[in-house]
């Protein structure tokens, strides 16, 4: 059976709890990794900035 890594479960740890267990329920099936967590400001900012985002700080 397929499990998160460390960098996984850090970045996992940082989503909405209803995410964490969908992930939680998604890896007993199929590996998969989290890429990134809960933007702060700046960062999300960033992903907007640049095109990848819709939406800034907090709208979303």
């Amino acid at each position: 059976m397929p499990k998160f890594g460390k960098t996984s479960r850090k970045n996992l740890a940082t989503c909405h709890k209803d995410l964490q267990d969908l992930f939680n329920e998604v890896i007993k099936h199929v590996d998969c990794s989290i890429l990134e967590g809960h933007r702060g400001k700046k960062r999300q900012n960033k992903a907007y900035d640049e095109g990848k985002s819709k939406v800034r700080f907090p709208d979303g």
